[in-house]
């Protein structure tokens, strides 16, 4: 494992999309780890998608980076699942250049078709992007992630199975996701060590050597997640459990901030771990 990391997704808006700037900001705030968006499509330049990993380096930042939110692998169009796979190539293109570590995205949705059918098309959707593009990737990950949203797939047991059966694929817990998916039910200590062991139990050191946390604030409905809030508020999840079982039992994750002001939500989350760690002396 490696050291805990804290960061936010998409550039912080006062670097005003300058790679320079970015970096600088985040090193300055004690962070060290980012999560590239190109939820609308990757779009960035060769040459600056080079310069973002050698930045990365400089400043010992781990890169992630999100998908496009409208990759839909098993969508009822077949020409959506063919772009949904080629986005998914072209990212693990990218990884190298962008010292990127993992591709996070979301599955998409049933398309129509049944739990298992679902599973299927998306599972042999990843088999052939993974055959085409992971020996490209520099040692990246595909990284399907929890959804919010029920009717989408990515529940717990959905991301695990798929993870389970597709070779360069390990999962992405996004918190709040689950607290809305759940409608608040993961939120204790209890139930967040519920989710651990079993992703640990199913995954092994493939889960431990590579966890991956979003966190936020979350509203949520009954068809769950709605929209992002900060953290700390008078939003759930309650991060706090989970930091005291992450210093408890000495778990290494990256924490990605997806809070509407990501680099305050980085800063929240290090703090409380800092002063869970502070009250151990």
């Amino acid at each position: 494992m490696g050291k805990i990391r804290f960061g936010p997704a998409g550039y912080p808006a006062a670097a005003k999309s300058s790679p320079q700037k970015a970096f600088e900001i985040l090193s300055e705030a004690g962070l060290t780890a980012f999560e590239f968006a190109a939820v609308r499509g990757l779009r960035t330049k060769e040459e600056v998608a080079k310069e973002i990993g050698a930045l990365a380096a400089k400043f010992d930042i781990s890169m992630s980076l999100h998908g496009a939110y409208f990759i839909n692998l098993a969508s009822k169009d077949p020409d959506i699942r063919q772009r949904s796979k080629q986005r998914l190539i072209k990212a693990l293109t990218y990884a190298p250049w962008m010292n990127v570590k993992r591709i996070v995205f979301h599955p998409g949705t049933y398309g129509g078709l049944s739990n298992d059918d679902a599973h299927s098309v998306i599972r042999d959707a990843l088999i052939e992007v993974w055959d085409e593009a992971g020996k490209k990737a520099g040692g990246a990950f595909l990284s399907p992630e929890i959804a919010g949203k029920i009717n989408s797939f990515g529940s717990v047991d959905q991301i695990i199975r798929l993870c389970s059966e597709v070779e360069g694929a390990i999962p992405t817990i996004d918190w709040a996701h689950l607290y809305a998916r759940s409608q608040g039910e993961i939120n204790n200590k209890s139930t967040y060590l519920s989710i651990l062991n079993k992703f640990e139990d199913a995954l092994g050191s493939r889960f431990l050597d590579n966890m991956h946390f979003h966190v936020s604030g979350i509203i949520y409905t009954k068809a769950g997640e709605a929209s992002h809030r900060p953290l700390g508020a008078e939003w759930g999840p309650d991060l706090l459990p989970l930091m005291e079982i992450v210093s408890e039992v000495g778990y290494r994750p990256t924490f990605i901030s997806e809070t509407p002001e990501p680099i305050r939500g980085a800063l929240y989350t290090k703090f409380l771990l800092e002063e869970l760690e502070s009250s151990k002396k």
